[in-house]
């Protein structure tokens, strides 16, 4: 149970692969959880509102008498998504969100970002912390400029009638991750046993139920007066980060797969990635997975340890045994298309 009274929560996007885990933690604590979400929720403890983001009447009858909005729902990366959807959910639904909590009286907001916002697709990010600036142009990625927009629209948004905050997870994994993990294993399966880059290139990860942890202390903290007010976290996991292949190794050999041998240099993957979006749009070899994979993408979470008193929660042994687990039951569902993990529900 909680230390603090009590109190209404609703989790939007509560049926993904972090949403689901907020909801379970705000439940053991004895917090009132409602869910929104384009699919319902499996757990007769909460209240399941089937709707959309961007639908006025859903969104309202989601955050009536609610005193924190956790939104962690969101279009996520996938070749096959039009373009305009991105904004249509990320930004104008995030503005209706704001916009209802201001209305209907929730007090706080935490919302759900993603490391993309600083990435530039040119620069190796090495130990970034919160005082990375956004690119310097907006990003030609759709997903990753509704996400930026949206970032800096929350934060603005922060005053006295509503406390607002943003989190920032890294490379999510876990149960019911259909990005990450999922596209690396159907790789695998369909035979394809290549490695990109030198394997030098670093990337950070963070387990789902850890992540989820960082945003019920968040939603906690973030009251009139807070430090958190205002201010956006990166959420990351257990150091130090790995190379993507050697992160999935261990899955793949559990899974009795074929582990990634050959490998194709970043200059020529890049080349054949930039080629591949002319020929084959929809495919999921493309430049900025090339990129993310081939760079250093490695953050810290100094800040939210300071400022949220975050620390993981489930040890990385654990986190192996949890996903591993959840694969192993064919519970993978991969969305065709789809780049690497994402810190939101698939919306």
């Amino acid at each position: 149970m909680s230390v603090h009274p009590p109190e209404k929560y609703v989790v939007m996007g509560g049926a993904g692969m972090l949403g689901y885990e907020i909801v379970r933690q705000l439940l053991s604590r004895g917090h009132f959880v409602r869910v929104l979400d384009l699919e319902p929720v499996d757990d007769k403890r909460c209240e399941a509102i089937v709707g959309d983001i961007r639908d006025p009447l859903a969104v309202d009858r989601a955050c009536k008498g609610m005193d924190v909005v956790i939104q962690t729902a969101a279009a996520v990366w996938n070749t096959r998504t039009p373009r305009s959807l991105y904004h249509q959910v990320n930004v104008d639904g995030n503005r209706l969100v704001i916009d209802t909590c201001l209305r209907a009286g929730v007090r706080r907001l935490v919302y759900t970002s993603s490391m993309d916002v600083v990435v530039d697709g040119r620069k190796p990010i090495v130990n970034g912390n919160e005082s990375l600036p956004y690119p310097s142009r907006m990003p030609s990625d759709a997903y990753s400029r509704s996400k930026i927009i949206t970032e800096k629209m929350v934060l603005a948004a922060n005053g006295p009638r509503l406390c607002t905050c943003v989190m920032r997870p890294v490379g999510m994994y876990g149960p019911r991750d259909k990005y990450h993990l999922g596209n690396v294993i159907e790789m695998a399966r369909r035979g394809v046993s290549l490695r990109l880059g030198d394997g030098t290139a670093l990337f950070s990860h963070a387990y789902s139920e850890n992540v989820a942890h960082a945003h019920v202390l968040a939603a906690d903290r973030l009251r009139p007066g807070s430090p958190v007010c205002g201010q956006c976290y990166f959420i990351c996991d257990h150091y130090p980060a790995e190379n993507l292949f050697d992160f999935m190794e261990p899955f793949l050999r559990a899974l009795g797969l074929p582990v990634p041998c050959r490998s194709i240099p970043y200059r020529l993957a890049l080349a054949l990635a930039t080629l591949a979006e002319v020929v084959v749009p929809h495919s999921n070899f493309n430049r900025f997975a090339v990129i993310q994979t081939c760079v250093d993408h490695t953050f810290v979470d100094v800040k939210a340890r300071r400022d949220l008193g975050y620390a993981p929660i489930v040890s990385r042994e654990e986190a192996f045994r949890r996903s591993l687990d959840w694969l192993r039951d064919g519970s993978l569902s991969v969305i065709p298309g789809s780049r690497g993990a994402r810190t939101s529900s698939a919306r």
